[in-house]
């Protein structure tokens, strides 16, 4: 074994004991639990994001093909032909997107109402899966989320009144139209739940007075994360005045807001494992001042300045390696519990999920571990340079 590290393993240990000495196990310890705390909390939010992209996923199809201003598109049936050329177009489907008012007895709401084929619905979002009372059923009817259900205390069965503000009757009153209420959906999204109604595409053309029009053709691809260089493709074919957009654009400031908070989080957790390496110093500098006398015989045995430093920083490496290790174990262990088990509840009502979801990336073990045993690893320079200054004179000389 080299003699250098040898020697900085034996100082791992306290004097009179074969364990680790009381501030080696809080240099250990310091790093430890930053990165323990790290590789978690980065984990929890893997879970919650993609929770979160899911349910979005789960409402929002993959690309939305529309006219520029949004402006009714009228030769929809034409486009859909070009778009059968792109192999990655699961299935394709015509939908109307309007704001208006819904009204059941004396409670009133504001709402966006969907018109879609059901047939084609539930091939290109999950909201047939996402029913918890009644049916997909759009026949004369329509289905629309918890919370709106809730706000209206509406129930399956019950029939509602949707009305078009902008299409007046003879007498100034708006056009209505009653429909029956076929589902609740619950899609664990707040703004699903609390706004859309679904419903059949003819009958919202009729209550609009659309004609054939249509807002948009929403499209379902063989890869969600691939929807970026697919719109590109889709625009080059069908050209001005007709854009495309994917489930990323459309939800861009939930996805940047929660990119932002995982830097951030990962910022201000990476400063623990920097205040932890102030620990390695500390334990660094406090052991050179000890071992001054060691560090004199060493030298008057022919160690050189840079086996002295080698030892130091062997030691502190050493401190470092065993303390990420430790926590990257701990932090695993953890997570696998976490998921299995599922012992950590959330209120529902508050949250849109009751168990804490965990994902492990393996970039952000990676990058964890590298961070931390580099920041250890230079804490280790400043103490080991401070015992090579020491001359062998002056250190037994002191002694």
């Amino acid at each position: 074994m080299n003699v250098d590290l040898f020697i900085a393993k034996r100082y791992l240990r306290s004097r009179h004991r074969k364990f680790f000495s009381l501030s080696t196990m809080i240099a250990i310890g310091g790093i430890f639990v930053g990165v323990a705390a790290l590789l978690i909390t980065l984990s929890l939010m893997n879970g919650f994001q993609n929770e979160l992209r899911r349910r979005i996923l789960g409402g929002t199809p993959h690309i939305i093909l529309r006219r520029y201003f949004n402006e009714p598109m009228q030769d929809h049936e034409e486009i859909m032909k070009k778009l059968e050329q792109f192999s990655f177009i699961e299935e394709k489907a015509p939908f109307i997107f309007q704001k208006s008012i819904v009204r059941l007895k004396n409670r009133i709401d504001g709402v966006a109402i969907k018109g879609v084929d059901a047939a084609r619905e539930v091939r290109i979002t999950e909201i047939a899966n996402k029913m918890v009372d009644g049916v997909f059923d759009l026949e004369n009817g329509c289905v629309m989320g918890t919370e709106l259900a809730f706000n209206l205390k509406a129930s399956v069965g019950d029939t509602i009144i949707i009305a078009s503000p902008f299409s007046v009757q003879i007498g100034l009153l708006p056009q209505a139209r009653k429909v029956v209420l076929r589902g609740i959906f619950d899609f664990g999204y707040y703004e699903y739940n609390a706004t859309f109604i679904y419903m059949d595409i003819k009958d919202v053309q009729t209550l609009f007075n659309m004609g054939q029009n249509v807002s948009g053709i929403q499209i379902s691809v063989d890869n969600v994360y691939a929807t970026r260089s697919y719109t590109k493709q889709i625009d080059r074919v069908i050209g001005y005045p007709y854009r495309s957009v994917d489930w990323v654009e459309t939800n861009r400031s939930v996805f940047a807001a929660l990119r932002l908070e995982k830097v951030v989080t990962f910022i201000v957790l990476a400063l623990i494992i920097l205040v932890a390496a102030f620990n390695i110093v500390g334990t660094l500098v406090n052991m050179v001042k000890k071992k001054t006398k060691e560090i004199g015989i060493l030298r008057s045995y022919g160690f050189t300045r840079g086996s002295i430093m080698k030892i130091f920083m062997y030691h502190g490496f050493m401190l470092g390696l065993i303390g990420t290790f430790a926590g990257l174990a701990f932090a695993f262990l953890a997570c696998m519990l976490l998921s299995k088990y599922q012992f950590i509840n959330l209120p529902g009502d508050v949250y849109f999920i009751e168990t804490l979801p965990v994902e492990m990336a393996i970039n952000d073990f990676i990058v964890t571990t590298a961070a931390a045993i580099i920041i250890c690893f230079l804490a280790t320079i400043y103490p080991a340079v401070r015992a090579t200054r020491l001359t062998t004179v002056e250190a037994l000389r002191n002694e």
